[in-house]
């Protein structure tokens, strides 16, 4: 008998419980105005005031004016580093890395930088310690604008070419072209009087 009360007073509880007020509002789309657009980009938007609260600029609003090229004197312009084409794969290295560097060129070629990358990274996998696969990385980054990347590996890629002055000249003429690209002429300058020493 107490196990039937025990089940009667659960269940009414149960059903009390569902018959209450539903903790759970749905929220409700005001859809009787008009939408408002938003601002366009760079619109700057006033504060709602607040009683008791006051606020103050940290600064005026900026204006933009072009600037009047009559005064300035003409600087010296940095000639940009000759564009390079993708390193020529050498033949005396290992087969699967000369087919790997291959395939990257005809992807860099075809503007495929991400596969490019891939097969070059392949070949690095296969022999971590050959300078061109260093060259050809450097120039893969560099055409993808990663030129921080691109200008570490070509120092890597420096290290390892002891005793090789063809990949040492080549590997400094890439750090040239990387670093003008990202704007260092002074450093580009650098890499390119390294470059002359071999």
């Amino acid at each position: 008998m107490n196990i039937k009360i025990s089940g009667l007073l659960i269940a009414a509880s149960v059903l009390a419980g569902c018959a209450g007020p539903n903790p759970y509002i749905a929220p409700v789309e005001e859809r009787s105005l008009a939408p408002v657009a938003p601002p366009p980009a760079g619109t700057v938007l006033p504060a709602e005031p607040v009683e008791g609260i006051t606020i103050t600029p940290v600064y005026d609003a900026p204006s933009f004016t072009p600037p009047d090229t009559a005064n300035i004197e003409s600087a010296p312009v940095q000639q940009p580093a000759v564009e390079q084409p993708m390193p020529q794969v050498q033949q005396g290295s290992n087969s699967a890395v000369v087919a790997l560097l291959g395939d990257a060129q005809q992807a860099s070629g075809r503007g495929d930088f991400a596969n490019a990358e891939s097969q070059v990274e392949r070949a690095l996998r296969i022999a971590p310690r050959d300078p061109q696969i260093y060259l050809q990385l450097a120039a893969v980054k560099r055409q993808q604008g990663e030129y921080l990347q691109a200008e570490q590996v070509a120092l890597r890629g420096i290290a390892l070419a002891s005793g090789l002055p063809d990949y040492k000249r080549r590997l400094w003429r890439e750090l040239a072209l990387i670093r003008t690209q990202a704007g260092d002429f002074a450093g580009a300058t650098q890499a390119e009087a390294e470059a002359e020493r071999f």
